[in-house]
């Protein structure tokens, strides 16, 4: 039997799931106080939401409480953080060190800036099996910032990031940031 506590699971350990749940709920459980939890929605919920599979119907409930409730937000994101933790080697939000350039998972994102041209984030899918992202959140101490995606060209997604879109402009100066948190939806 795996030791969840002392050792990570083995990829093709089907309690993984169990396991990377146990640590999130517990994490949970232990930082946050009852009266904490956001009223709009439940914390199951929030954690179904969170690791919902592509394709598989959307809790609209869950949708409209991240949107206008900052304490579900909050709680939101920290599940989506303790989830990358509890399973590195696929962690949304793993980074390099390089400011402008990150990778996450099987994606490469890079904010190409040029003279001539309006500064764009180019990302690029590595793998032939994973689906293209649909989002990008980017979370940091300036704020959060979440913009829609369009669809892969040749495995590339491109957008522009104008200096006159306010919104696009914090995405790019947040993509600078090395602590900010990228998650690909």
């Amino acid at each position: 039997m795996t030791d969840f506590a002392n050792q990570g699971p083995l990829e093709d350990d089907l309690r993984a799931g169990r396991a990377t749940a146990r640590l999130v709920l517990a994490a949970l459980a232990s930082t946050e106080p009852e009266e904490a939890v956001a009223a709009s929605i439940s914390r199951a919920d929030l954690w179904a939401h969170a690791r919902r599979v592509r394709g598989e119907p959307v809790n609209f409930a869950a949708e409209r409480a991240i949107r206008t409730d900052p304490e579900a937000a909050r709680l939101y994101r920290r599940l989506l953080s303790f989830q990358a933790v509890a399973r590195s080697e696929l962690a949304a939000a793993a980074y390099d060190s390089s400011a402008t350039h990150r990778r996450i998972g099987s994606f490469e994102l890079d904010v190409i800036e040029e003279d001539d041209a309006p500064p764009a984030l180019v990302i690029q899918c590595l793998s032939e099996t994973d689906p293209a992202p649909t989002m990008i959140e980017v979370v940091s101490i300036e704020g959060v910032v979440r913009l829609p995606l369009p669809a892969p060209v040749d495995k590339h997604i491109v957008i522009d990031l104008p200096r006159q879109d306010a919104e696009r402009d914090l995405l790019r100066l947040m993509l600078a940031n090395p602590l900010a948190g990228v998650y690909l939806l």
